[in-house]
């Protein structure tokens, strides 16, 4: 999936909606006689003006190397501590996307790529990636998580012992042993404390032995993510003194919930919106609101 995902030009969809706003707006004032922002119009604007963004990938990026799991009370799987000795420097990066919505409007995808360079010898090479499908229940259940790595680089989850029996009754049975008591949790520490209240996600990842990875995320309650934060292990051969990291973001608009709104004037917009919003959801790219950015990261030592 990871080389099919082709991000919209964001600079295009900005002058797409301005174009929409215009003639909504034009139109509502002529069927109301007035000049404030109808319904529609306001949807637009609401849409226009909603802004996803990145985080700074430098926050949490660590070196992991063996003393990082021994500090976390974790033994370091053997194939791992010989890389970290011969081959690659490990690090951990959290990736945080902030979407926040204006007032009404309605998100139904949320697509993030990142491309990690420079390519060639000292090309990084992306070990892991959370969250994947397999704790998309966990992106639903509304409770607060922590997720930490264990020995095996394997993503482990800690919660508080009040919600831990009810958890575990919603997750596959192979992922049960994953997640326990966050008093008891001996993993490094990726992820602290957070949660999402989505609906029913679907997640799709792609990425791992690669240098270039994504997610999407699809969920009829979107827009109520917030800040959703991405966990990246990668590895780069040593003495890599840094790397560049090109991200792009974007999230898609409900275009059912679009069209309800500005359906008293749709008939009078121009035949390219007119196509466009008749193919809802399939067009939704066309509308989305994103942010692409570039990054030299030095990378830490010891």
């Amino acid at each position: 999936m990871g080389d099919t995902i082709f991000p919209p030009n964001l600079q295009e969809i900005d002058a797409l909606l301005s174009n929409l706003l215009q003639e909504v707006h034009h139109w509502e004032g002529t069927l109301a006689g007035g000049t404030k922002l109808g319904v529609g119009a306001e949807a637009v604007d609401s849409l226009f003006k909603t802004k996803v963004s990145f985080g700074n990938p430098r926050d949490r990026l660590i070196h992991l190397t063996e003393e990082t799991f021994k500090n976390s009370g974790t033994e370091l799987n053997d194939i791992y501590k010989q890389q970290m000795r011969e081959q690659f420097d490990f690090y951990y990066m959290t990736i945080s996307v902030d979407l926040h919505p204006e007032r009404a409007t309605r998100f139904w995808r949320l697509t993030c790529k990142l491309d990690f360079g420079p390519k060639g010898n000292h090309e990084p090479i992306i070990q892991s990636l959370f969250p994947s499908q397999q704790w998309s229940s966990m992106m639903s259940c509304g409770v607060g998580m922590e997720v930490g790595l264990d020995g095996n680089l394997a993503w482990n989850i800690g919660v508080d012992s009040s919600n831990l029996s009810q958890l575990l009754q919603s997750l596959p049975g192979q992922l049960q042993a994953n997640v326990t008591n966050k008093d008891d949790f001996k993993a490094f520490l990726a992820v602290p404390v957070y949660q999402y209240e989505l609906g029913h996600p679907d997640i799709i990842t792609n990425g791992e032995g690669n240098s270039t990875c994504s997610w999407q995320i699809q969920d009829q309650e979107l827009q109520k993510i917030g800040t959703a934060k991405f966990g990246i292990v990668f590895k780069v051969p040593k003495n890599t003194e840094s790397i560049i990291l090109q991200g792009t973001v974007w999230a898609e608009p409900d275009l059912n919930w679009l069209t309800a709104d500005i359906r008293d004037v749709f008939a009078n917009l121009s035949d390219h919106l007119k196509h466009l919003l008749k193919q809802k959801n399939e067009a939704a790219s066309r509308f989305a609101r994103g942010d692409a950015e570039e990054w030299e990261l030095n990378l830490p030592k010891g």
